[in-house]
């Protein structure tokens, strides 16, 4: 009697809170939009394989930012003409400027990256006359040849008020380049930008406006994405904030600001448009990273994204600071009683749950600074196989690291996967060590109290890790916990 396979959506290390295909892989997200009710997401994919290559648009909807539904391939390459279907953007083209319009609905239009087999990249239309159900690329392709440049890509398209017209960015090599036009199809080159970290090839640039805080001001924010060259290996995204005026970027400073720390958060841009009367700028991004990506132990698919973020901007000690949090509509997804603790004093090692946890979590946590001093403290995730997930706050360093070296599944393939990953995280004050953490079969985001740090990690360990522990560092201090949280989170499957 032969055993029945698994249902889809249920193998080991399958996410349940984050969007996956139910096959093959994935990488950049692409082309994100709302229209008609419906949040849509596209992504690069391979429709034939668990590894990278062979590059098509796999398109995703959703109602709600969290429960998606996998809908047929959108963008098909063309391997024997002007080739795959690298990353790009889409909007809805609501004044119909492109002249594509054929019934009731706008024409939803696509703008991406064609790469041939021989590496020549061009930018190309394509577009939906019925809302996003059907795609048809554009007769006169490509709308921007190639200026002879070996990396050439992902444009991102935005309807610029200000201007009255149509403005793309573009990665042209180590810069990002900004081009204007009226319909879509033809375009002007305007200005370029350069600077922040240099290293490796860059990709998926997005330019939008965001507000300071709570006040009237608004400065516009630039994300890039590099590989290599982040701040713990391998790929990252690092971000500028600026001003800009329909043609040309000016950013504040050189300084280089990373969006998350972690090593698998990559390649993330924003929805081109919202539902009316929603003005939040919501980013998803890939989570992995190239170092590793195909080699994840996961079947049968390869990939995921993170949870959808709202970015704001927030004022800092030295200028501005780009923040992200989940989008409010995770919340939900708790389900049952949260295991809550409050003002615990922590001495030695200490179980914050009696009962075994699920596999996907929202962990709210805040260590109280005695005296203003901070307390470096590490936090574990664990099973009783002996497989640890570490969280450590270094006061005197004033940064927080993941180590996933002790879960089974090391991929000792890279060295990158291995290493300890870090960021800064800066008590305000008197105030807590406050943190969000949300985990899945195999990742972990984490999120400072006030979103300026971030730490997104995948991990695969061979059994669940349903412990989590806390322990001080400091040798004879004790720690208050002034609270913890836990909650489950039910599967968007």
């Amino acid at each position: 009697m032969s055993i029945p396979p698994k249902p889809c959506y249920r193998e080991h290390h399958r996410p349940q809170f984050h969007f996956s295909p139910r096959e093959n892989w994935i990488n950049d997200p692409n082309g994100m939009l709302y229209y008609n009710g419906l949040y849509h997401l596209f992504y690069q994919y391979n429709p034939s394989d668990k590894a990278w290559s062979n590059m098509h648009w796999g398109h995703a909807t959703s109602r709600d930012l969290l429960h998606w539904e996998e809908r047929p391939v959108a963008l098909h390459a063309e391997p024997e003409g002007l080739g795959y279907i690298y990353s790009g953007s889409a909007v809805v083209d609501w004044h119909n400027t492109t002249g594509l319009q054929q019934g009731e609905h706008p024409p939803l239009v696509a703008m991406f990256t064609h790469s041939s087999k021989w590496n020549r990249q061009v930018q190309s239309l394509a577009y939906s006359v019925d809302g996003g159900d059907n795609w048809q690329m554009y007769a006169h392709n490509p709308v921007l040849e190639n200026p002879d440049l070996e990396d050439f890509r992902d444009p991102k398209v935005f309807w610029c008020e200000q201007q009255q017209g149509w403005v793309m960015v573009l990665a042209a090599g180590r810069e990002v380049q900004i081009f204007r036009s009226a319909n879509l199809k033809d375009w002007r080159y305007c200005s370029s930008f350069s600077a922040g970290a240099m290293g490796g090839v860059w990709e998926c640039p997005d330019l939008f406006p965001l507000p300071v805080g709570d006040s009237e001001l608004s400065k516009w924010v630039l994300l890039l994405s590099i590989n290599p060259g982040g701040p713990n290996g391998g790929s990252a995204t690092q971000y500028f904030i600026g001003d800009f005026d329909g043609e040309h970027f000016h950013a504040d400073d050189d300084e280089v600001r990373w969006l998350d720390y972690g090593t698998d958060n990559y390649a993330g841009v924003t929805w081109s448009s919202m539902p009316q009367g929603d003005e939040r700028r919501i980013m998803i991004a890939w989570m992995s990273n190239w170092l590793y990506a195909n080699h994840v132990p996961t079947a049968p698919w390869r990939g995921a994204m993170t949870v959808p973020r709202e970015l704001k901007l927030l004022p800092a000690a030295h200028g501005l600071c780009l923040s992200a949090a989940p989008v409010a509509e995770l919340a939900s997804l708790r389900c049952g009683a949260a295991v809550e603790v409050r003002d615990m004093l922590v001495e030695r090692r200490q179980s914050l749950a009696t009962a075994p946890l699920a596999d996907t979590l929202d962990v709210e946590l805040a260590i109280a600074n005695g005296g203003g001093q901070a307390s470096s403290w590490q936090l574990c995730f664990a099973n009783a196989g002996g497989e640890q997930l570490l969280l450590q706050f270094d006061a005197a360093a004033g940064e927080l690291s993941i180590d996933r070296s002790a879960t089974a599944h090391q991929m000792a393939v890279h060295d990158g996967y291995m290493r300890k990953q870090v960021a800064p995280l800066q008590p305000a004050g008197d105030s807590a060590v406050g943190l969000r953490i949300l985990k899945d079969a195999s990742s972990l985001e984490i999120f400072s109290s006030d979103g300026r740090s971030l730490l997104t990690a995948l991990y695969f360990s061979r059994a669940p890790l349903d412990q989590l522990q806390l322990s001080p560092l400091d040798g004879n201090t004790a720690l208050l916990l002034e609270r913890v949280a836990i909650s489950e989170l039910r599967s968007i499957w």
